[in-house]
């Protein structure tokens, strides 16, 4: 006898029962110790940043991720999945500055840095909990007993050992160059974080600017090629970011464009502008007439000292503020840019043109403002140019160095600088625009590209090596293989992974007070013997904690002039954590040789698609940085979650959804199948309570009365199980369902092995419905009459084999159900 079945089915009551028998039973530990010894199937846990509580769109990737390890598991593989948690970064300290009612990297400080670092400690270990409740009630089964944990001294001294190869490789070092930066959050930020902050709604000015050119180089120059030396003349350039206009240094062309010198009437006043000539019609507002044309190089004009075409700068700041690249000489001929040094231009000096290549013709007015403190190229231009360079904003993103804007932040001095330029007759069109920019993938702050020092991996050096790593790797769907992340490989940019704040693994690096020698330390025994500390010393709390600021109190010896070595202040990236966890969770290579070993690469591992240039790549770079090869062998990217109506779901919006909610009202099944059923795993998913439930009532509510229908009336008769059918049944309708039942076995198994969850699922529910509405429907009769013959047991032994079969088949995506009928029938 079967126990009696309800039909009326409360799939989250149903979660409690299981999840009681799993535990009580050890189910989860039985199911992969079961397979020890067998073929590992290795798998990596993509740690969550533990800074909140978990969403809905966490709980597609921790199902997508359970489905396949319970599969590989059945097919008799050894899948151990040991859980992880990444603890560190601006995530965590954004979340504990929020709590603070902390607004800066000044109220930190002041509050104090082993405070501040404690409460991170806290925070992410309260978060954990969370998580942990969560994985365990969707039924997604993790090693969470045995965890890594980034914060973990253990995981730092893995991480500082990696940094260490590579500062020995020569692949670490220190640049002033223009980085991302969050003024908010006062640090810079790698390529891969600002790729997961690109909104394409931002809202900017969008302005014409005229730029006085000298009336001595009208009429000595510009005159021959048609230009009135009668008219007042300006260079017209187009920017989206007024608040880098104090900046200005240079002002760029093409050198094989067209330029013209064109006439217009401003309020009855005639005045001569000077743009490209294919951007006439989109760049001017007003009538005009053609006076000249000239390629760009003519426009520049006779090279003398290094300069082109004049014109007067728009802004004169403190000399102080001013620096110059100098060149490097050889046999009277400048052959390499040199460094910066202080200078300042000469009273009443003019800025000049320069012809760069990167001028596009596509949008503005073909002359771009050029700004070396706060753009890349705009950056390189003024190094192989020999141009000013001026810093007018501060770190915290506030203008400095002119009294009309100083102490504003950057934005909100655009409308200030505006209104400055309009008095002074220098505004020639200004409007907003709608374009992409980006902001800080944690607070939302708009970044600067920003002149500063930062510490880098020479990702650039091994571009050629990721890209053909990347060739060995399996992508689902395949087009990001050499789309998305191909494309991320063949843009690489050295990844800048020093983080001016507190939370973090700090930067194994100290710097000599007196000689400024670096040496980089790979292990605490290392640091201890170079600090020789006494055992009532202070500074060994910092081995019980390697965090700041413990570790900062940590000096010694120079080797090259015995001056005082201090660590530098910085701590690293947490995807450089992350990306750290085939060999850090294991705390290789100090110990677990052999589990590394056996752990290395990854058979497969899955996240959200934008991880392409987060995790993936992180993994991607440091595997190949260290071991020239892969850490993973196939990759599956998941979709993001929206609402109903294909809105991305936020706090703003009002339309985020509690998974608690959704698996409590509705049960982790139907959680379960409605996101590994409704679209393809890389598609965009929507989700509401509305769809949660007709998915309910649809292939789960099926499956239900089938199992229920079957038990009701084997219990009736008393039927019990006489293993498979017979090859030839009296039934035609035994035999079909049964090929299809083998069928399905099939394309599920092909499916999985491919990767493709969401059709093996769907295949599942075709299934359903064909055992329902075409088997079970035209074989009740042989379940309702009265006699037990042979036709009868057919029909039972039919069903019964259906029925467990499928339990097997769906365990992997619906475990809660697949227990409960495989329990009762087998």
């Amino acid at each position: 006898m079967f126990h009696e079945v309800n039909s009326k089915i409360n799939f989250a009551k149903l979660d409690e029962d299981i999840l009681h028998y799993w535990e009580e039973h050890n189910i989860f530990n039985k199911s992969v110790e079961a397979r020890k010894g067998a073929q590992r199937y290795v798998f990596y846990e993509g740690p969550p940043t533990a800074n909140g509580s978990p969403g809905i769109h966490h709980v597609l990737s921790r199902l997508f991720k359970d489905a396949v390890c319970r599969y590989k598991t059945m097919k008799g593989y050894y899948v151990p999945r040991k859980a992880g948690w990444d603890t560190h970064g601006l995530p965590v300290e954004l979340e504990v500055e929020s709590t603070l009612g902390f607004t800066n990297k000044a109220q930190i400080e002041e509050y104090g840095i082993a405070q501040f670092n404690q409460k991170c400690r806290e925070s992410v270990f309260k978060y954990i909990k969370e998580w942990e409740a969560m994985t365990e009630r969707i039924g997604y089964w993790l090693d969470m007993e045995n965890p890594y944990i980034t914060l973990d001294n253990g995981y730092i001294e893995s991480c500082w050992w990696l940094l260490k190869q590579l500062w020995d490789k020569g692949l670490v070092y220190q640049g002033y160059k223009v980085t991302p930066y969050c003024p908010r959050c006062g640090t810079s930020l790698s390529s891969h974080e600002v790729a997961l902050g690109y909104r394409d709604d931002a809202v900017d000015p969008s302005v014409y600017i005229k730029f006085k050119v000298p009336e001595k180089t009208v009429t000595e120059y510009l005159q021959k090629f048609g230009a009135d030396p009668g008219l007042p003349t300006y260079l017209l350039a187009w920017t989206t970011t007024p608040w880098t206009l104090p900046g200005n240094t240079a002002l760029a062309v093409a050198p094989e464009a067209d330029y013209a010198f064109v006439k217009i009437s401003i309020e009855n006043r005639g005045e001569q502008l000077i743009l490209a000539k294919t951007l006439l019609e989109s760049g001017l507002t007003n009538r005009y007439e053609i006076l000249g044309i000239c390629k760009g190089k003519e426009l520049m004009g006779e090279r003398l000292e290094g300069k082109g075409m004049e014109y007067e700068p728009l802004y004169r700041l403190p000399e102080q503020l001013y620096r110059r690249w100098k060149f490097v000489f050889s046999g009277g001929e400048a052959i390499e840019p040199g460094g910066l040094v202080q200078e300042s231009p000469a009273r009443g000096e003019n800025f000049w043109l320069i012809a760069e290549d990167f001028v596009s013709l596509d949008e503005g007015t073909g002359i771009v403002h050029v700004a070396p403190a706060f753009g890349e190229v705009d950056y390189k231009a003024g190094e192989s140019n020999g141009l000013y360079f001026v810093q007018p904003v501060d770190e915290r993103g506030i203008m400095k160095g002119d009294p009309r804007f100083e102490g504003k932040f950057v934005k909100d001095a655009d409308p200030l600088i505006l209104e400055d330029l309009k008095s002074r007759g220098l505004l020639y069109r200004s409007e907003k625009i709608t374009h992409t920019y980006p902001f800080c993938w944690r607070c939302e702050s708009p970044l600067l590209y920003y002149a500063k020092e930062a510490w880098y991996i020479k990702t650039t050096a091994i571009k050629d090596r990721l890209i053909r790593g990347n060739k060995e790797i399996n992508w689902y769907p395949e087009y990001i293989k050499y789309g998305r992340f191909g494309d991320w490989l063949e843009n690489n940019v050295d990844w800048a992974i020093s983080r001016e704040r507190y939370w973090g693994t700090p930067l194994n690096i100290w710097r000599c007070e007196s000689c400024s020698n670096l040496e980089c330390l790979g292990s605490i025994e290392e640091l201890k013997a170079r600090s020789k500390l006494t055992a009532d010393s202070y500074q060994l709390k910092a081995f019980r904690d390697l965090h700041r600021p413990y570790i900062d109190e940590i000096t010694f010896a120079c080797s090259g002039c015995n001056g005082v070595m201090r660590r530098v202040p910085e701590v690293i990236d947490c995807w450089f954590d992350s990306g750290a966890m085939p060999i850090a969770q294991w705390h290789y290579p100090f110990e677990n040789k052999e589990q590394f070993e056996q752990n290395f690469p990854a058979d497969f591992i899955c996240e959200a698609i934008d991880q392409t240039r987060g995790w993936f790549y992180s993994l991607h770079a440091i595997s190949t940085l260290l071991f020239d090869r892969p850490c993973f062998k196939n990759v599956v990217c998941l979709g993001h979650i929206v609402d109903a109506h294909g809105e991305k779901m936020s706090k703003s919006r009002n339309n985020v959804i509690d998974p608690w909610l959704v698996v409590d009202n509705y049960g982790a099944d139907v959680v379960r199948w409605h996101l590994l059923t409704a679209a393809p795993g890389e598609n965009v998913h929507s989700f509401s309570m509305q769809m949660v439930a007709e998915t309910m009532r649809g292939d789960l509510l099926t499956l239900w009365n089938t199992y229920s229908f079957f038990v009701l009336y084997a219990n009736i008769d008393h039927f019990v199980p006489q293993g498979k059918v017979v090859a030839l049944s009296p039934s035609h309708l035994d035999n079909w369902i049964i090929s299809e039942l083998n069928r399905l076995i099939a394309d599920m198994i092909k499916a999985l092995d491919d990767y493709d969850l969401t059709s093996a699922a769907r295949k599942a529910g075709d299934f359903v419905d064909e055992l329902s509405n075409w088997y079970v429907r035209r074989s009740r009769r042989r379940f309702w009459k009265s006699e037990e013959d042979v036709d009868k047991l057919a029909a039972y032994n039919t069903l019964y084999q259906c029925l467990v079969t499928l339990s097997k088949l769906l365990a992997p995506f619906v475990p809660f159900t697949a227990e409960e009928i495989y329990r009762n029938l087998v």
